[in-house]
């Protein structure tokens, strides 16, 4: 059962600064990012802790945190992220 939605602190990558570097996959702990064509991609939004660790390697600043709305299920401890 989903509840309400909430606002879930997240990076949000810039495609036009990414130089496909890596390094903020590999700073991130719970590997919730990858490089998908090329790109850094956040694709595992529910496993994020938000700790932000991606942001500090990024040498283009083409990451930052955003609150993005999304439905969590507390019940599962799971995030649906929601694209408008």
């Amino acid at each position: 059962m989903m509840d309400n939605i909430l606002l879930k602190w997240l990076p949000v990558i810039k495609p036009n600064r990414c130089t496909r570097c890596g390094k903020c996959v590999e700073a991130c702990g719970p590997a919730c990012l990858e490089i998908i064509n090329g790109n850094a991609v956040l694709t595992r939004p529910d496993k994020c802790g938000s700790e932000e660790h991606c942001i500090a390697p990024c040498s283009e600043k083409a990451i930052r945190m955003e609150r993005i709305e999304a439905k969590a299920d507390k019940s599962s401890g799971k995030w649906c992220i929601l694209l408008g």
